[in-house]
């Protein structure tokens, strides 16, 4: 009886009593008009006679399909005829169809339910062997897309279903079915053509127990070896955890295990594959799984020479394999007593029974060999105690240097460079930057140690956002004051002058370079600030604005959106963390190494702390400003306020000379 199934269509039309094909010309009097077209409410009335000709209906005539016209006037049906029946012929498709997600959703009158013509066609249907079809192998995909698109369908209840289509054209499926290759999967090999079922109908083709064998019509070699495995063994006895093909390789978007990206990389299997299941306290707690087993591979050298990008070092599936996964009980196992040596043999030729027992995950964990934990319990006391005792004396040793240093500068004539009011404000903006940085830093790293170790003092949440903003408060006040303090202050006005920047300061940096360079044999001769000087309090200046303005956005956003665009608070927050890291690093790599690290300076000037530079420092670092204020003939009247007579050294003391930068 199979053998007759093509007869069941022309069964079908015997018994509706086609009319003759000439009729269909009545029906073309209106519908082929082409005037139709032009308007979008009658583009659906217009059918080109030549079309269907050429379709796989050609040979039958308008009323075989539309049946409430058999026996009417031409000019005189109904303004709306019933939809097409295409159950009259194919009968087991429509069977399959209303049993499916696709046909119970139209049952229902969803209205995004695609019916048979939204996928073959009204009219013009050609077979699906004939590439111009929409139902062709390579056009199924862009059929299908037109529902789950690149946005993925949104349903009635505003669910929106995977973008499957988008990811499935980046996949090996895609690419290859994009490129002709002849069985290449498309969308109707995984999930059915008619008979769609979602995944929780046990009848589904991707439903957890039929997935290795929809695979399987493929790829039946790693079918065959995945049924035999623990996880395949697991899955048929009902266990719904163990995972399937789909879990491990991806649905849609299933790459070749090279791609970064791919969820079989080399990279991603232990810590996110395998992880998947063999870190998860609720599976490990459940079926009495070993929850050291990815810890100890990741901790290990095979683990660490893969992160570092290595291609030969092992990972799960070297030694476990990739689809045949048995238990280590098991005979057949790789990684059974008696297969051991051969599996460590891969890469190790010279394994033996010892070797391959030196590493496995259980020996390698804490409970089975506590000695490594007492070790590094050792190591976290003894590292501490010498390593701080290093600290302690290498800092006994460095405050040696720094006491001569200000003994040194003692003896010697020196000059007022920061007055009271000017060492304040540079000890508030140096506590407030330094707070703000590590309660800024700490919101965006959370994870790290040190913002742990915060945690860990009461600095939660809360009281790290408070301490921010308090700081960032205390900031904007001495910026205030500083202005106040340059507005209304002779000295104040004096020093703001000096710092104004000037085209010689472009000079300087020049002649500066090639000095060190050795390209230029007389040094720069700086007046009271240098260009370095310069550059930095400017930049100061700068970076308090733009911080103090995208913190006020940061903090009151509500306010900020009312006069500004909405993208104000994105901007302001990319704005406030990347200007924080422009600061924090200008601060290490310029302003620490004029200060503490410069030759001249080393191991720090003690001007941040004293307000005071010798008179000998000013003459060889500031020329300009020694020759205008201290040379011989008298300081100026600008400058009498700056020059401080040291002490006399005391008798028999030794004279000690220091210059700084």
């Amino acid at each position: 009886m199979a053998g007759l199934a093509f007869l069941k269509p022309l069964l079908a039309l015997s018994l509706i009593g086609a009319p003759a094909l000439q009729d269909d010309q009545a029906c073309q009097t209106c519908h082929g008009d082409a005037a139709l077209q032009e308007d979008a409410a009658t583009k659906r009335l217009f059918l080109d006679i030549e079309q269907l000709r050429a379709s796989v209906h050609g040979i039958f005539s308008c009323t075989n399909c539309h049946q409430d016209l058999a026996g009417q006037e031409p000019f005189g049906h109904p303004p709306e005829l019933k939809p097409v029946d295409c159950g009259l012929c194919h009968t087991e498709a429509q069977q399959e169809y209303v049993e499916s997600l696709h046909g119970y959703a139209f049952e229902r009158g969803n209205p995004k339910a695609p019916g048979c013509a939204d996928c073959h066609g009204s009219h013009a249907i050609l077979p699906s062997t004939d590439p111009a079809s929409r139902s062709h192998r390579s056009n199924i995909p862009t059929m299908c897309a037109s529902c789950h698109g690149s946005q993925g369908l949104l349903t009635d209840q505003l669910v929106r279903m995977g973008a499957a289509v988008e990811t499935y054209a980046k996949s090996v499926h895609g690419q290859a079915l994009g490129r002709g290759i002849d069985g290449s999967a498309a969308c109707t090999d995984c999930h059915g053509a008619h008979a769609l079922k979602g995944k929780a109908d046990p009848l589904s083709k991707i439903h957890r127990l039929n997935v290795s064998s929809t695979c399987g019509t493929c790829h039946s070699e790693a079918q065959h070896d995945y049924e035999r495995s623990i996880h395949g063994r697991a899955l048929a006895a009902g266990i719904s955890d163990s995972p399937t093909c789909n879990d491990c390789h991806g649905e849609h978007l299933i790459l070749q295990p090279g791609a970064p990206i791919a969820a079989d990389f080399a990279l991603r299997k232990a810590s996110e594959s395998c992880a998947h299941c063999h870190q998860d306290p609720r599976i490990i707690t459940k079926y009495g799984l070993a929850d050291y087993v990815v810890d100890t591979y990741v901790d290990s050298y095979h683990g660490w020479a893969l992160r570092r990008g290595s291609e030969a070092a092992a990972d799960c599936v070297d030694c476990h394999l990739a689809h045949e996964v048995l238990p280590a009980r098991d005979p057949e196992s790789t990684i059974h007593s008696s297969r051991i040596v051969e599996t460590c043999g891969q890469c190790h030729p010279n394994s033996n029974e010892a070797f391959a027992n030196s590493y496995t995950h259980r020996t390698a964990s804490i409970d089975a060999h506590p000695v490594p934990i007492y070790i590094e319990w050792i190591y976290m006391v003894l590292i501490p105690l010498i390593i701080g005792a290093m600290i302690v004396h290498n800092g006994v040793i460095l405050n040696f240097y720094l006491q001569e240093r200000r003994r040194a500068e003692e003896l010697m004539q020196k000059v007022v460079r920061m007055d009271k009011m000017q060492m304040v404000q540079h000890m508030l903006l140096a506590a407030s930057f330094t707070g703000l940085a590590i309660t800024g830093f700490a919101l965006r790293f959370p994870e790290a140690s040190w913002v742990k170790a915060l945690g860990h003092l009461g600095m939660d949440e809360e009281a790290r956002s408070s301490t921010h903003r308090i700081l960032g408060v205390l900031l904007c006040l001495v910026g205030a004051w500083h202005l106040i303090y340059i507005r209304l202050s002779r000295r104040g006005r004096r020093e703001f002058a000096a710092m104004l920047p000037r085209w010689k300061d472009v000079r300087h940096s020049i002649e500066t370079v090639k000095y060190h360079l050795r390209l230029r044999k007389e040094p720069v001769r700086y007046e009271r600030y240098d260009y370095t000087q310069k550059l930095e309090y400017w930049a100061l200046v700068w970076g308090t604005v733009i911080m103090a303005a995208s913190g006020f956005v940061l903090w009151f956003p509500a306010l900020a959106v009312k006069p500004f665009p909405s993208w104000i608070v994105m901007a302001s927050e990319t704005i406030h963390y990347y200007e924080a890291w422009l600061a924090v690093l200008a601060v290490i790599f310029w302003h620490f190494f004029f200060v503490l690290l410069h030759p001249k300076v080393y191991p720090m000037s003690w001007t941040w702390l004293t307000g005071k530079m010798t008179l000998e420092e000013v003459r060889s670092s500031h020329p300009g400003w020694y020759q205008e204020d201290f040379a011989d003939d008298g300081p100026s009247p600008a400058a009498e306020g700056d020059r401080e007579e040291a002490q006399a050294p005391s008798e028999g003391e030794p004279q000690q000379d220091s210059s700084s930068s």
